[in-house]
């Protein structure tokens, strides 16, 4: 019976550097597994299960086929994915008086937005380029961070002031 892929593993990682890639295939002895870089032709660039790319710093597929024998199974597609680390790249704090809501903003050079109110752990409060605080009446600070697939950047703070109305004391005519 002909060699036959039966599922593959892709991966992620947020670096560049050797990305592992797995899969699963039928089982007989003698068989063996070689990855290519071409969908057709060309020299097996590894062999077996998991198989570690060389290094690579951008998304890249990898083609998989059992042999057994003089019999070959159909290349199948595996492809390793490199994600851009995110970074926070701005921060907008703002100010209220007394008392309010606040609107902070923040943009990344990837991924979706979210905004905390620790610097480790925590809930989730919104998601965006933008988030509304809850009311507060102390200057208070909130965290970003930046998810971009699996990759996340470090919190960064964002502060939300709360500054106290002036009042007039006294007058001179």
């Amino acid at each position: 019976a002909s060699p036959e892929i039966l599922s593959t593993t892709p991966a992620v990682t947020c670096t560049p550097g050797p990305v592992s890639l797995s899969l699963s295939a039928t089982s007989s002895a003698g068989t063996t597994i070689n990855w290519y870089e071409n969908p057709t032709g060309g020299t097996s660039v590894g062999t077996g299960s998991p198989f570690n790319t060389p290094l690579i710093s951008s998304t890249t597929t990898y083609y998989v086929e059992a042999t057994l024998g003089t019999c070959n199974s159909t290349r199948t597609p595996v492809t390793a994915t490199i994600n851009v680390t995110p970074s926070i790249t701005s921060t907008s704090p703002s100010q209220v008086c007394d008392s309010g809501t606040v609107t902070l903003g923040a943009t990344a050079n990837a991924g979706t937005l979210n905004w905390y109110s620790s610097a480790s752990g925590g809930s989730v409060l919104g998601s965006g380029n933008s988030f509304t605080t809850p009311s507060i009446s102390t200057t208070t600070t909130f965290y970003v961070e930046a998810v971009n697939g699996s990759c996340t950047s470090i919190r960064v703070p964002v502060v939300a002031t709360v500054n106290t109305t002036p009042t007039i004391t006294s007058t001179t005519d």
